[in-house]
């Protein structure tokens, strides 16, 4: 019994050393090659307040909120709901829902964010003096907005060992011009059954590349888009009692790679939490707390930005 015991905790260590290497190659070795040119790269905003404050969970993500983290995370949940508002940059508005539900061996959710860009004013441009003027405001305005719809599923393969998946559908529709692809996400968590040690990976939006269109139909100058894809990894444990801190690896397809410490602080009903990214100045700090109370639980966030407004996100949430 005991020999099988050991043969479990090796493989479940072989196979977490495995997913965590080889996704971790998949984007460290494009080395900002895809900088400003990815699309649907609304798929990289946070849009949990825990996720946020913590500056990512993919070690401890679990229940519905899990669906924009780590779909892993969704294993061993009751079922539950929920859902966010973030007021993002430039009054840009994002919302998010989630569902997630026992069944076929394991807990299935379904996901869905929109981004509202709001009204933009056109511009355009004249010639004077044989010279191009840029003549803001003109020809009225115009929307645009983002959409995702995820199909999740979380299994737990021992009590310290789950991984998950996630498939979405993504449009983007700026004025006349729409875009549409499929997206999707793999990630695992691991106990280590040592200190409260977890650990958790995730690889989302991967897929194929999308077609641009120009407006009017046909295709743009540059005919396909590569995905936001991203590399998460995350690393947790109790600090003291009551008090989990741990460091997030983040690297996105278009940026640099990011180190992100953070600690969450609990006591009786309520939590306090803040994260700090150690590369990214023009927003390095996030503050954050919550509350659960009878199986509801809800949180805020504010994110600090350098030069534009702080970032607030609001998420609630409960578990049947």
């Amino acid at each position: 019994m005991i020999k099988i015991i050991n043969l479990n905790k090796s493989l479940e260590w072989a196979v977490t050393s495995l997913l965590v290497i080889s996704l971790q190659g998949i984007l460290f070795a494009d080395d900002n090659d895809k900088v400003g040119s990815v699309a649907f790269k609304f798929l990289n905003i946070q849009t949990d307040a825990r996720t946020a404050a913590l500056g990512g969970t993919a070690a401890q993500a679990s229940g519905a909120g899990a669906l924009f983290s780590n779909p892993a995370g969704l294993a061993g949940s009751a079922m539950g709901l929920s859902a966010g508002m973030s007021q993002w940059l430039v009054e840009t508005s994002i919302t998010s829902f989630g569902f997630a539900l026992p069944m076929a061996g394991g807990v299935v959710g379904l996901g869905f964010v929109n981004v509202d860009y709001g009204d933009m004013m056109r511009s355009g441009w004249g010639e004077e003096s044989g010279q191009f003027i840029f003549q803001p405001n003109q020809g009225g305005a115009f929307t645009a907005a983002d959409m995702s719809i995820q199909l999740s599923y979380g299994k737990s393969f021992t009590d310290k060992f789950s991984i998950g998946g996630s498939a979405k559908m993504i449009s983007q529709n700026i004025d006349d011009v729409d875009l549409s692809g499929t997206a999707f996400d793999i990630g695992m968590q691991f106990d280590t059954d040592y200190n409260g040690i977890r650990l958790g990976a995730v690889i989302s939006n991967f897929g194929p590349d999308v077609e641009s269109q120009a407006p009017g139909g046909g295709y743009a100058e540059h005919p396909s888009m590569s995905l936001p894809m991203t590399f998460s990894f995350g690393v947790i444990g109790e600090a003291m009692p009551g008090l989990n801190a741990g460091l997030n690896v983040l690297k996105q397809a278009d940026m640099a790679q990011q180190f992100i410490v953070n600690a969450e602080y609990n006591i009786s009903v309520a939590a306090m939490r803040l994260s700090y990214n150690l590369n990214n100045p023009e927003q390095d700090l996030s503050v954050g707390a919550g509350v659960n109370v009878a199986g509801i639980n809800a949180d805020v966030t504010m994110s600090m930005t350098k030069h534009l407004d702080n970032v607030m996100r609001m998420s609630i949430g409960y578990s049947f």
